[in-house]
This record gives structure tokens, C-alpha cells and sequence, in this order.
């Protein structure tokens, strides 16, 4: 099987160019045309010695995955279905946002997920494996030669938890906050995690991109139920680095709480959320559940998470709520899988 050279890191890159007999410009030539331009051959790369272009065209392929479908929602969200080498099959997003100032990639960064929180669709497939270097900055790369409109935003918020997929996740950033690579301010690309406290300690020290901390709960009972990682990292450890986080980064720390009708949506979680969120500068994104066939979690009324809104904003904390795109494709919070029943059509 041909290497793919968006697997390569910017070093090993260099040496793959220098050990073939090329200049060692070529390997930033390479991740121009490679990333910035997001060409899907090596003919395109024309400034490359056609000498140089026929040898990499016969030892390497550009890509590690290949599109299978595509499906657009109501509201212009796109998901994309891809197949990997190995057979294994991944899902990524593309969001517009409401005032089209912005344009969101969603990509995975594992085939399935180990952390089984309940209300994710994703993890209930288990863990496959890890994502390779090129098979996360594909996913970008392959969508942006399906829009018109520039990427502006990366969050890693699609299948996978990034912290368990750790070097791959940081080199994938290296090349997307590359002036030039895709060129990504660091604060347009957020990390989310379940909150694995000794990488994500490792991973503050090492970006200053935004994070976003999946909550979903006030109490460690319920997160246990909800979360299982919190019964090896329990509330009390997290907020405290998130507390120490803060203060030294002087940044906010975005908390995902995925409502859940009759479950975590009660007034005293969101009276035991302001509690525990003192000290933290938080910002809470209110993620009403979205519904998928394998659950028996339910969505709930406008009313309720409208309720929390106000409730936490009076109390200093911003609580915007987000209405996921593509639920009616299954492309919204929590609904990514790859059961292959749900993909034909």
C-alpha cells in the first residue's frame, strides 16, 4: 500500500523530499499545494520538476480516504461519508453558520469512540482505532475542495475523542494553524474533550487553540451514568484545572451541556452548575439532546432549555443555546455513526 503524504509530518516530509534527491523547498512546496490549495493530484502541482511530480505520483498516493456520500440538510449543513484504506468508514461536517460569516469543518478523529457517553450515538460503536495524520487533515482538505467559501473554523468535535488520539490530533493542528497550510488562526480551531485531565494538561501546555469541555451534568452520580470517564476524573478534578486553566491562560473554557428531557435538564442541575462553575471563566453552550433512532432519550421542550438560558446569563454566566444543524440527516451533536443502514439511499 502507497504512502500517503498528507501522513507525513512537515519533518518527515523533509526528509521523504531530501532522501529522493529533491531540494528541501520542496517539501514546503508540497504543503502548499497540498493543504492551502488542496489539489487532488500531483499533475496540479505544477511548479514541482515533472521528474519529481512522476516519482511522487508512483511511490505516493495524496490522500488516505475517499469520499463515498455526501448528504445536505434543510439548512445547508453537509455530511460527509468516507472510506478509509483499511475499509473502516468515518463521518465529518461541514456548517454554515445562520449569517454565512462562517463556515465550520466538524471532523473525526477516531473511527468510533471508547468514551460511551450515553447520550452519543458515536459511542455506541466502540473504539475501532485512531485516526492517521492524513486521515484527520484530509477530512479538510476534502471538504474544502467541495466549497466555494473558505473554511474559517475547525472544531474537533466529530467522531472520537481527540485527547486519546493525542500526537496525531497535535500534528493535525500544527498544519492547520500553518501560515501556510490551511492557515487557521489558533483560536478558530476548538479541541473538544470529555475531559481526560492528564492530556488535556499536556495538550494546554502545547496550543493556546480554544477548548471545549463536554459536561452534561452538575453531580458526579449522574455524569457517571451519562459519562463514565468522570468516575476516573470526577467533577471536583476537572473544575479544579479548569479553575487553575483559566486563571493562567486568562481564557474562557467552553462547557458542552447536552440536555436530556427528564434527565439532566431539572432546575437544581442548573442551581449545582453555578455552583461548581464558580471561579471557572466558563461560557456554557446548551446543546438540546438530539434524538437518534438507538436512543430512548427525548429532546426537551423550548421552554425548558430557554429557562436555563436566562437562568445561567442572569448569574454572569453566557449561556447561548445551540441548535445543531443537520439533525435531519443525523449530522447534528451526538447523532455521528457509520452504520452503513443509515447511509443508503
Amino acid at each position: 500500500m502507497t504512502t500517503a503524504l498528507t501522513d507525513l509530518s512537515l519533518e518527515h516530509l523533509t526528509s521523504l523530499v531530501t532522501s529522493l534527491g529533491f531540494k528541501p523547498f520542496t517539501a514546503s512546496q508540497l504543503v502548499l499545494w497540498l493543504y492551502r490549495d488542496a489539489v487532488g493530484s500531483f499533475e496540479e502541482m505544477t511548479n514541482l520538476p515533472k521528474a519529481a511530480r512522476a516519482v511522487l505520483q508512483e511511490r505516493f498516493a495524496v490522500d488516505p480516504l475517499e469520499p463515498i456520500t455526501m448528504l445536505q440538510g434543510s439548512d445547508g449543513t453537509r455530511k460527509f461519508l468516507w472510506k478509509l484504506r483499511d475499509g473502516q468508514r468515518i463521518e465529518s461536517v461541514l456548517i454554515p453558520s445562520e449569517d454565512g460569516e462562517r463556515l465550520t469543518a466538524c471532523v473525526s478523529s477516531q473511527v468510533g469512540c471508547a468514551m460511551a457517553c450515553d447520550f452519543c450515538r458515536t459511542g455506541m460503536m466502540g473504539l475501532k482505532r485512531n485516526l492517521t495524520l492524513g486521515e484527520i487533515t484530509s477530512q479538510l482538505r476534502l471538504m474544502k475542495q467541495k466549497t466555494e467559501k473558505p473554511i474559517t473554523n475547525v472544531v474537533f468535535m466529530g467522531m472520537g475523542e481527540p485527547l486519546t488520539n493525542f500526537q496525531n490530533v497535535c500534528d493535525s493542528i500544527t498544519f492547520m494553524s500553518s501560515e501556510n497550510a490551511f492557515g487557521l488562526g489558533k483560536r478558530r480551531i476548538t479541541v473538544s474533550t470529555s475531559g481526560l485531565i492528564p492530556q488535556l494538561k499536556r495538550f494546554c501546555e502545547r496550543f493556546d487553540v480554544k477548548i471545549a469541555i463536554s459536561l452534561s451534568a452538575a453531580n458526579d452520580e449522574l455524569r457517571d451514568k451519562l459519562m463514565p470517564i468522570n468516575k476516573r476524573y470526577p467533577i471536583a478534578e476537572l473544575m479544579q484545572f479548569c479553575r487553575e486553566y483559566s486563571e493562567q491562560k486568562r481564557h474562557t473554557i467552553m462547557f458542552e451541556y447536552v440536555l436530556i428531557k427528564g434527565v439532566n435538564d431539572s432546575q437544581d442541575q442548573a442551581e449545582r452548575l453555578v455552583q461548581i462553575l464558580k471561579g471557572v471563566r466558563a461560557k456554557v453552550n446548551l446543546i438540546p439532546f438530539n434524538p437518534f433512532e438507538e436512543s430512548e432519550y427525548k429532546r426537551p421542550d423550548s421552554k425548558v432549555y430557554e429557562w436555563w438560558s436566562k437562568y445561567l446569563w442572569d448569574r454572569g454566566i453566557p449561556a447561548p443555546i445551540r441548535i445543531s444543524g443537520g439533525r435531519d440527516i443525523l449530522a447534528a451533536c451526538g447523532q455521528l455513526a457509520t452504520a452503513e443502514k443509515k447511509e443508503k439511499k
